[in-house]
């Protein structure tokens, strides 16, 4: 069993997430913990003892959301918990990482009206997350290959034995491993080597070299994909590889992303 948990705002869940969070749950045969994170807990207080409108209003939309969550989870045959967490989203989602062996969000979560994708929160996630992050994909079918994004650094090579070790229900789909790299005369970082680890786990590795810009090859490689994972390391401990490259392929690639950092 493994803890997989769903970070939601409790005022906002996105179907999109609870889905692809229960084909996670069912793959592995875990329960789905939905984190349902509501903001400021004292201001909440504050409006029950005045018998606040606003508040009638937030609880009718949270409890809403719970039963949207769990009719998604029976929907799927999901088995599902639900907990609920005043305060800090981030702070607490942070926390709550600690105990957690993946954390899956939707790319836009957030609690202060933040359009950006990703949002604030989530970035914030991504880089101080005690535990892999992935973020779900607009919508899905289901994950026929997993593309390991490697760049020769010690985040990325950590990334994947994190998602081989946590995933090992993947190891009949299609494997990849990718690097990108400027010199159309080099070849990939350390392959016998990666080799050596990945054909332990997997009976067949696809090798496959792009050259030139990390982020326009990695855009242009799967702008048009659907039902692969992108597994990726962080660049050092606070920021995602290459932030600018996850940012761009956060906003505008519709397949689910495994990240985690070192």
């Amino acid at each position: 069993m493994r803890k997989i948990v769903l970070a939601a705002n409790a005022n906002e869940v996105k179907t999109s997430a609870v889905d692809f969070g229960c084909y996670i749950a069912n793959l592995t045969k875990s329960p789905l913990r939905g984190i349902f994170l509501e903001k400021n807990s004292k201001v909440t207080e504050t409006l029950v003892a005045a018998g606040d409108e606003e508040y009638e209003t937030a609880e009718a939309d949270i409890t809403t959301n719970t039963n949207l969550f769990c009719n998604r989870c029976l929907h799927n045959d999901a088995r599902h918990l639900i907990l609920h967490v005043q305060g800090n989203p981030l702070h607490e989602m942070i926390k709550e990482s600690r105990y957690s062996d993946v954390i899956i969000a939707d790319g836009n979560t957030s609690f202060n009206g933040d359009s950006g994708w990703p949002s604030a929160f989530v970035k914030a996630l991504l880089e101080n997350a005690k535990c892999p992050v992935i973020i779900s994909p607009f919508d899905f079918d289901e994950i026929n290959e997993i593309v390991f994004a490697y760049d020769g650094t010690d985040s990325s090579i950590f990334a994947m034995k994190q998602f081989i070790y946590l995933f090992p229900e993947f190891s009949d789909v299609t494997i990849t491993l990718l690097q990108v790299l400027k010199d159309e005369d080099s070849d990939i970082t350390e392959e016998g080597k990666l080799k050596d680890l990945l054909m332990m786990y997997y009976d067949a590795v696809h090798y496959e070299t792009l050259h030139g810009d990390a982020d326009m090859e990695l855009f242009k490689k799967f702008l048009s994909h659907r039902n692969k994972m992108l597994v990726m390391g962080a660049y050092g401990k606070k920021r995602i590889v290459n932030e600018s490259t996850a940012d761009i392929l956060l906003k505008t690639l519709n397949i689910p992303m495994f990240i985690a950092h070192c």
